[in-house]
């Protein structure tokens, strides 16, 4: 929250993966710096071997099903590290779950643990290095996160009054996919500002975007670490007028 206000954010959306464990904590320190939080969460999907993540904005964390469908999230999370864990094994490295779950200190496990346990074993020179050996697509220990499709997810994220919104589909290097995804899952938005590899897919997704009337977003999916995709805070934001569309879909 304190990053948040040095970079000048009026209203900040914390999307955890499957998880609102943090948003009590944000709520209380951006009130109290100024900053307001908008309780949030970030959907691990699948489609087609490809891991689609679904934003979610203005959820209601004290929906009993929400919060019933998020456990069952983690504890695919947590069964998922043991997957990883044997298909490293698989290929000669050796990792064990509970050093993983160790990284993760007690919150949703993901990739990034599995980077850190790595790279504290010296199995991988970097963070980078360990998804770019191993746990990005393509690579030997790459496990999807679960089994939902991108629809579940939007439908679990409407369903607690939230937003759904297609998460950086400029990471999926395929735009036929992204227009799957968007024809396919029912999501209200897409995010058009991101840490892409060329700012020209900013225009690219703002145009799907403006053909489809959908909320053009913008994120710089802070993760407060190392994480490959970590941006500055603040580094890309929704545009006050999309936020607006947005506040009036809350609910």
């Amino acid at each position: 929250m304190h990053l948040a206000k040095a970079a000048g954010l009026d209203v900040l959306a914390v999307t955890d993966h499957d998880t609102t464990d943090a948003l009590d904590e944000a709520e209380a320190e951006g009130a109290r710096v100024g900053v307001k939080v908008v309780a949030g969460i970030e959907v691990s999907s699948i489609t087609a071997g490809q891991d689609v993540h679904i934003l979610g904005i203005g959820v209601d964390c004290a929906n009993a099903d929400f919060q019933a469908a998020l456990t069952k999230l983690k504890a695919s999370r947590r069964a998922r590290v043991d997957k990883i864990c044997a298909a490293l094994s698989a290929v000669g490295v050796t990792l064990a779950p509970a050093d993983v779950l160790a990284q993760a200190g007690g919150k949703s496990v993901g990739r990034k643990h599995v980077a850190k346990a790595l790279l504290a074993k010296g199995a991988v020179k970097s963070i980078e290095d360990a998804f770019a050996r191993y746990l990005s697509p393509g690579q030997p220990a790459h496990v999807p996160a679960n089994e939902l499709t991108p629809a579940d997810a939007a439908r679990l994220v409407r369903r607690a009054g939230g937003v759904p919104i297609l998460a950086h589909p400029g990471f999926f290097r395929d735009d036929a996919l992204v227009e799957r995804i968007l024809d396919e899952s029912g999501v209200r938005g897409i995010e058009v500002y991101h840490q892409y590899e060329s700012p020209r897919l900013h225009l690219r997704y703002l145009e799907i975007a403006r053909r489809r009337d959908l909320v053009a977003t913008g994120g710089s999916d802070f993760h407060g670490d190392e994480h490959p995709n970590n941006g500055g805070l603040g580094s890309y934001v929704t545009p006050p007028d999309e936020w607006r569309r947005i506040e009036r879909m809350i609910g």
